[in-house]
């Protein structure tokens, strides 16, 4: 070969030097054998690697997210910023779910010490993120979304699911596409500036979830629910009486010149809906049932309005709009008479999230929208999982969830003719979803809970647009209430049915 007799030359002239040459010619000898075992073993090393070595770590790489299904991949986190991933997911209205898992990791110590680290994770540490969502159930949720406000329609219909218990988070839809409108900053969430928001069809807001720049719509009569179960911790009980008029003059102070000012600075609500619930005498399970101002705002005086607040917060409201933190706070929150009707500002899933606790017997769940999250090398992330706390009395969250079957044409354990004559509300929902249901439902919203999953729907105007704008038509809201039974259904569907735990009878009768 070339080399072997490159190699004897290299010792043949090292020979006609003497004994000090054949030294040279043994050490030349040896560099070579050296060389060539070197130079094998590193031909190896690029070739194939030493039976049972360890392989060379991976470099960086972006993380993934999936469905719950585990195997539907919605997003590749491999841009200088995830959220504009979540802009080119395969499937348009998964981006607020993708969205929303971003701004849940931003916020997880597990990843990171601060914000700059965890989104750095994000892009880079190749974790593999088994998402909530339920494609199949989300597919329905939107296209039932869809169908009753078209996509770019001046209200925004959005919609959420989740799991009690877990705080799992299944759909989120709403009638936008996920896409930045023209026009717009390359960054789809600039938390330092509020957003940009041109009125159609595409929005990057957080319409479902809600942000510090979109903190939600007003739910209405949903809230009186926290009153209701503030009465009911506080000692009193489902067949609390009170004989109810139409126009009811309150202790709050509100403007005099106020329309629903009387005798002066008096705070004066007054009944709506059916004659027949205009005045008289009712009961907690009644009066929820047909959604009686004038009783929760008489009960909210005896309970303090301080006290539906923080119930409020404690089962997973979130005051987010300025004026509402500013009304939370004591000693403003015992003058916000107007807190049981459903003016300060949420969105649809911490709606969901509240009803969700009552029905997981007073649990609270923080909202969580992935099931189970592994690092590049296969291990779980430490400190992914469900974070719950008992947060209310079991008894009093199934005296809750009990008085709640009454707007839904479902009955109390304790009887139907516990929720009053004549029709309720949302009557067809029971039968609709074909399980044991609680909820309420409102002019612009809706909850129902069932012990396994709870679904609640909203409509609001668009951020930023003129309220104005947004009037609910005839109608509207009637669709909303088949649109959330509906996905309620869906979503039940393959779960064994289950009832509500009854509550005990002195939390329901006083004597």
């Amino acid at each position: 070969m070339a080399g072997e007799s490159h190699s004897e030359s290299i010792i043949e002239s090292a020979h006609g030097s003497g004994p000090g040459g054949r030294r040279a010619a043994l050490a030349v000898a040896l560099v070579l054998v050296v060389g060539a075992v070197v130079g094998v073993a590193v031909w190896r090393s690029r070739d194939t690697a030493e039976p049972g070595a360890a392989p060379a770590s991976p470099g960086p790489r972006a993380s993934e997210l999936y469905a719950a299904d585990d195997t539907t991949l919605i997003a590749r986190f491999d841009t200088d910023d995830p959220r504009e991933s979540c802009l080119r997911v395969p499937v348009n209205d998964w981006g607020y779910f993708c969205d929303y898992v971003v701004t849940w990791w931003r916020a997880q110590d597990a990843f990171g010490a601060d914000d700059a680290q965890r989104l750095d994770r994000l892009r880079h540490g190749g974790y593999r993120i088994s998402g909530s969502l339920d494609p199949r159930l989300q597919a329905g949720a939107k296209q039932r979304v869809d169908q009753v406000l078209p996509v770019g329609d001046p209200k925004v219909f959005s919609l959420a699911t989740i799991e009690p218990g877990t705080g799992l988070v299944r759909t989120m839809a709403v009638n936008r596409n996920f896409r930045r409108p023209p026009g717009t900053s390359a960054s789809p969430a600039d938390p330092d500036q509020p957003p940009s928001r041109p009125a159609g069809a595409d929005s990057v807001d957080a319409l479902v979830a809600g942000d510090a720049n979109t903190p939600g719509g007003a739910a209405g009569a949903p809230f009186m629910m926290f009153t209701l179960a503030a009465a009911l911790e506080g000692g009193l009980t489902l067949d609390h009486a009170i004989d109810t008029k139409r126009v009811y003059e309150s202790n709050f102070v509100i403007d005099p010149n106020s329309p629903a000012a009387c005798h002066g600075p008096h705070w004066c609500p007054a009944n709506t809906g059916d004659p027949a619930y205009l005045s008289g005498r009712r009961t907690m399970w009644d009066a929820f049932g047909h959604a009686v101002v004038t009783y929760f705002v008489a009960l909210e005086e005896r309970v303090g309005a301080d006290k539906a607040v923080a119930m409020a917060q404690r089962l997973g409201i979130t005051f987010r709009s300025p004026v509402d933190q500013q009304y939370g706070l004591s000693p403003n929150s015992t003058h916000w008479g107007a807190f049981t009707l459903g003016v300060s500002a949420t969105t649809t899933l911490d709606l969901a999230n509240a009803y969700a606790t009552l029905a997981a017997d007073g649990t609270h769940c923080d909202l969580l929208p992935v099931a189970r999250v592994v690092d590049a090398g296969g291990r779980p992330a430490p400190g992914v999982g469900p974070h719950c706390e008992p947060v209310l009395r079991p008894e009093v969250a199934r005296a809750a969830i009990d008085a709640g079957r009454c707007p839904l044409g479902d009955e109390s354990a304790f009887g139907g003719e516990r929720c009053g004559t004549g029709k309720a509300p949302a009557a067809t929902v029971r039968d609709a979803v074909g399980r044991p249901v609680s909820g309420q439902v409102g002019t612009v919203s809706v909850v129902v809970a069932g012990p396994q999953l709870v679904t609640a729907g909203m409509i609001a105007g668009a951020p930023g647009a003129n309220a104005g704008t947004a009037q609910i038509g005839s109608g509207v809201s009637e669709g909303a209430v088949g649109a959330v039974a509906g996905v309620e259904h869906d979503g039940l569907a393959p779960l064994p049915p289950r009832d509500f735990t009854a509550p005990p009878r002195e939390v329901a009768f006083a004597t």
